[in-house]
């Protein structure tokens, strides 16, 4: 339900920037910034995640699936146990997130910390492109 309403925001935000004659002007990061203090590809909702974005994703879950208390299911088991592998060794970032993951279902997996919600965010990745 958290994701559906992130979503809701995001769109209501996108459509309020749409209103908007001019967009706001990027800034170069400084050579100061870096990781998660540098800025960002932008919140445009469909863009689509760089390797960084999605190596800091990975950890996300990964944080996500080692941290859970109660959520233990073969279901919960084996997806946690397929992201933490592919997170691991690199693949998920470059094999499926990079190549499928945009801003929003980014936003969606980091809106939570519980792995069901994650996995319901996960489901809605279009992965037909």
């Amino acid at each position: 339900m958290k994701a559906i309403a992130l979503l809701l925001v995001l769109v209501v935000a996108g459509a309020a920037a749409c209103g908007s004659s001019e967009p706001a002007p990027k800034t170069p990061p400084s050579p100061a910034q870096s990781g998660a203090t540098a800025p960002q590809g932008g919140d445009d909702a469909g863009r689509s995640l760089t390797k960084r974005e999605c190596d800091s994703l990975a950890e996300w879950i990964v944080d996500v699936c080692q941290n859970r208390s109660n959520e233990r299911s073969a279901r919960v088991d084996g997806w946690c146990g397929e992201m933490i592998r592919g997170a691991g060794d690199g693949a998920w970032a470059a094999d499926d997130c990079v190549k499928h993951f945009k801003y929003m279902d980014a936003a969606c997996m980091r809106s939570s910390t519980v792995v069901h919600d994650l996995m319901a965010c996960d489901s809605t990745v279009d992965r037909s492109r």
